[in-house]
């Protein structure tokens, strides 16, 4: 009993600290360094892409496909751009240019110190990416989809308003209107790692207590949020894919986001958690897709 309550004592003590190098990880997770596996896929070309005010490079792979119709590909939290290689995969095999990138603090991009402010920066990663490949003689008249998978899709929502050059939006298990709440949700499901000292209470009260806050402070709520339905961008068609079984964003959240935007529609997947859409249904899923990017972009022609 006695070794039992000094462990409560000590994980309850030692969760404040954790908790605070927990929420700064969120942003700032440790790079995976994995190699990643290209070798179904054609060889891309390797980008850096500058940020406006920032010294550092975004690095990405540019995947050569119709050059009238491309899609730039984010990923989830914590993750880097190979994370995407199994979406980009079927939207290359149907013939899209495809951009993936690493976000700052991810993958191959540069280190961003910051402590809050992460959803602006995140948006503004993936404006820079549009505009370096838009840059390119090749691609100067492209129609573009942006697609959002989980983080990601909070900054392609929020990235609309400055991008009036994009023609459709795809986001994947998100965004909300509340990010918080995804944030709060990735811990309450074990999706951050915490020793197991601090999932049981009193430690945990304490640990949540200090988390949240804090980590919704690293990535800060973008202003306004959600969008305004009648500001820029907002009539971009969007498809809005969402798991019904998703633990981290609610999907009635996500259709609530979507709603009152006039060319929206919400794809809603039984039996499919977050991120798990394609998995759970792989035919249906591409093809929904693939339907709402041609009717956007327009059906990608053969590259010869």
């Amino acid at each position: 009993m006695a070794e039992r309550v000094a462990t409560t004592v000590s994980a309850t003590a030692m969760a404040p600290v954790a908790a605070a190098r927990l929420a700064y990880l969120v942003c700032h997770p440790p790079r995976l360094g994995k190699p990643p596996r290209l070798s179904e896929l054609p060889v891309p070309v390797d980008l850096t892409i500058s940020v406006s005010g920032q010294s550092g490079m975004l690095h990405g792979w540019l995947f050569h496909g119709d050059p009238h119709r491309a899609v730039v590909l984010g990923h989830s939290i914590g993750a880097d751009k190979s994370f995407s290689l199994s979406y980009a995969r079927y939207l290359i095999e149907a013939g899209y240019t495809v951009l993936l990138f690493d976000f700052r603090n991810h993958g191959r991009s540069f280190d961003d110190r910051s402590v809050s402010g992460f959803s602006g920066r995140f948006a503004d990663d993936l404006v820079a990416a549009v505009e370096h490949v838009r840059a390119l003689p090749e691609y100067a008249e492209s129609r573009w989809a942006v697609y959002g998978l989980s983080m990601s899709s909070f900054a392609a929502v929020h990235a609309l308003s400055r991008l009036p050059q994009v023609d459709a939006v795809v986001c994947d298990s998100g965004p909300t209107v509340d990010p918080g709440v995804a944030i709060r949700n990735l811990m309450r499901q074990g999706t951050l790692p915490l020793p197991d000292a601090l999932t049981r209470r009193p430690a945990a009260d304490v640990f949540a207590a200090v988390f949240e806050p804090l980590a919704a402070f690293s990535m800060s709520r973008p202003r306004p949020w959600p969008p305004a339905a009648n500001g820029p961008g907002s009539a971009t068609p969007m498809l809005f894919v969402v798991g019904e079984d998703d633990k981290v964003v609610d999907p009635d959240d996500v259709a609530a986001l979507a709603a009152p935007f006039p060319r929206a529609e919400v794809f809603r997947v039984p039996g499919a958690g977050h991120l798990k859409a394609m998995k759970v249904d792989r035919a249906g899923y591409q093809a929904r897709v693939l339907g709402f990017l041609a009717g956007s972009l327009g059906a990608p022609e053969t590259v010869t």
